[in-house]
């Protein structure tokens, strides 16, 4: 349930931040002023997340209209709503807490698994479609510590995260805390599942490593973002600055690893073998297995939407590709972004219509390239040549892969900028367990 609503709002915003919202009371004592002050944060920075996090605490006396007005607003904006009350009480009271939370619009609540009825409140959240987010390690280091201590043999941080597997829990509140590592953030993606979603707060003003969280946490993960943003002089740029390196990295990550484990894609030769661009490489990656993959193709397929979402937008927005190895990607992008779709020949068909552009361009309608691999970029600015002589505007251009060697400065040229989910580069020679050089030799070196 919660993780088909955080795909809806991650791929709409390319965002993996959840905007935490804690009106101090004391800068704005009136429950109006701190209603409000929420609401101008959700239109200045809302579009950069994919969640708010309100803290309950923070919203004392505002009432369900001041709840409303905030959660309404948000959904408007497409953001997946949580309301911080780390509940945790007996039967009654959680089944009254649930048909207030209900009530105020919220998507999910946190809950405390101190109780030991980690169940009872699921079940009643589930009955009202209420998603649960368990605290199972907090963000602070005296809270953290606690959650290490062991009873008969096992971490309570554990103990609590079995509960919750047990309960059927939607997610769980694990804190950037200086002693989170990738090991505990792996341990528990394996033992929760992919469907789980991780919200970590801590990032920020708390000054918390989300290396740990991208790294092991999987796909399904929100960083939590406050006082770093909601302070900011200018809250919608800090917003837009976190979410780009926040999500970019994830994406990265998610890229790289679909690549290095989805059979066949990743193909690595002793002796160089000619690449589509004329170069001599003896890394070849066949993005045709990504397609194959079930799973694999799901998940570039969000990644791809996330990172057109963010960087190009949804409205208003077509897209374009080469043949044919462009068509399968920009075929899923366009039709979760609901965009119309053409692709570009190398060469003229000999027959029929003899077409280069496959479809129609819309003449003023601005289109993005969407594609597998980029290497010299020849093939890309082909694409776009003719979408702009046909007529359409075109000035970006995604692709799962760059591999590095003049694409973006080639499309540089042109005006067009090229954004990729995954590069060969140093780094994704250490994560796939390469050696040597990620780059291609030249058809005429020798190589």
């Amino acid at each position: 349930m919660l993780a088909g609503r955080y795909d809806r709002a991650v791929e709409r915003s390319g965002s993996i931040l959840c905007l935490g919202l804690d009106p101090s009371p004391l800068q704005y004592p009136g429950p109006g002023e701190r209603v409000g002050r929420c609401l101008r944060l959700l239109e200045e920075a809302g579009r950069f997340c994919a969640a708010v996090k309100v803290n309950e605490n923070h919203l004392r006396g505002v009432g369900e209209e001041g709840h409303r007005s905030v959660t309404g607003l948000a959904r408007r904006l497409g953001l997946l709503t949580i309301l911080d009350c780390k509940l945790g009480d007996i039967g009654e009271t959680v089944r009254a807490a649930v048909e207030t939370i209900s009530r105020l619009g919220y998507d999910a609540f946190t809950a405390s698994p101190l109780f030991g009825n980690v169940a009872e409140i699921t079940e009643l959240a589930h009955a009202r479609g209420l998603g649960v987010l368990l605290v199972a390690y907090p963000s602070g280091d005296y809270g953290s510590r606690y959650f290490e201590l062991e009873v008969a043999g096992k971490k309570l941080f554990w103990r609590f995260v079995r509960e919750g597997v047990e309960a059927g829990v939607d997610g769980y509140v694990v804190g950037l805390s200086p002693r989170l590592t990738e090991r505990m953030v792996a341990e528990l993606r394996s033992a929760v599942g992919e469907e789980a979603v991780i919200l970590s707060p801590g990032a920020g003003a708390q000054g918390g490593d989300p290396e740990p969280l991208i790294r092991g946490g999987g796909e399904r993960i929100l960083i939590n973002v406050g006082r770093s943003v909601t302070l900011a002089q200018d809250p919608a740029s800090a917003a837009r600055e976190a979410a780009e390196r926040l999500s970019s990295r994830r994406e990265y990550v998610l890229a790289t690893r679909a690549i290095a484990e989805t059979p066949g894609v990743l193909n690595i030769y002793e002796r160089p073998i000619h690449l589509s661009s004329g170069r001599l490489s003896n890394i070849y990656i066949d993005c045709r297995a990504l397609y194959s993959d079930p799973s694999a193709r799901a998940l570039i397929a969000r990644l791809m939407v996330g990172l057109v979402s963010r960087r190009a937008g949804r409205e208003g927005v077509e897209v374009a590709t080469t043949a044919t190895a462009g068509i399968p990607i920009a075929s899923l992008v366009a039709d979760r972004i609901g965009a119309g779709l053409v692709y570009v020949r190398m060469e003229k068909k000999a027959h029929g219509q003899e077409k280069r552009v496959e479809g129609m361009v819309k003449p003023g309608a601005t289109y993005v390239g969407v594609d597998d691999v980029a290497t010299t970029g020849r093939s890309a600015l082909e694409c776009v040549r003719a979408v702009r002589e046909a007529g359409g505007r075109i000035e970006k251009y995604f692709v799962i892969v760059d591999r590095r060697e003049g694409a973006a400065e080639l499309l540089a040229g042109e005006g067009v900028e090229l954004h990729s989910l995954a590069r060969l580069d140093e780094e994704f020679a250490r994560l796939v367990g390469l050696r040597g050089s990620t780059g291609s030799a030249e058809k005429n070196s020798g190589a």
